[in-house]
């Protein structure tokens, strides 16, 4: 979608699969999903299809261990304060 992108750390993260769980764009099929489960239990989940990500943020959001950070995210947060001015714009027209 675009530059943005999404890492975990290992170290940090401590397998709960919340980020699998929230994520509109995840599940089980490793081919389309942004974040799939490991194929050995107990082992993080696994960045899959990127291409797919919508950039919500949701897994960042939900992260307990905060294992889940995003490069290039102030695109993100540039793109929400453009929508919230256009929605508020938009009232007026």
């Amino acid at each position: 979608m675009s530059n943005l992108k999404i890492s975990r750390d290992e170290k940090r993260c401590v397998s709960c699969k919340e980020c699998i769980i929230v994520c509109p764009q995840s599940g089980e099929d490793k081919v389309n999903s942004v974040i799939v489960a490991a194929k050995e239990e107990g082992k993080p989940p696994e960045i899959g299809c990127i291409e797919n990500c919508i950039q919500c943020m949701t897994c960042w959001d939900f992260c307990r261990s905060q294992a889940i950070t995003f490069e290039n995210h102030h695109l993100v947060s540039r793109l929400v304060e453009n929508e919230k001015a256009l929605e508020k714009v938009s009232r007026f027209i």
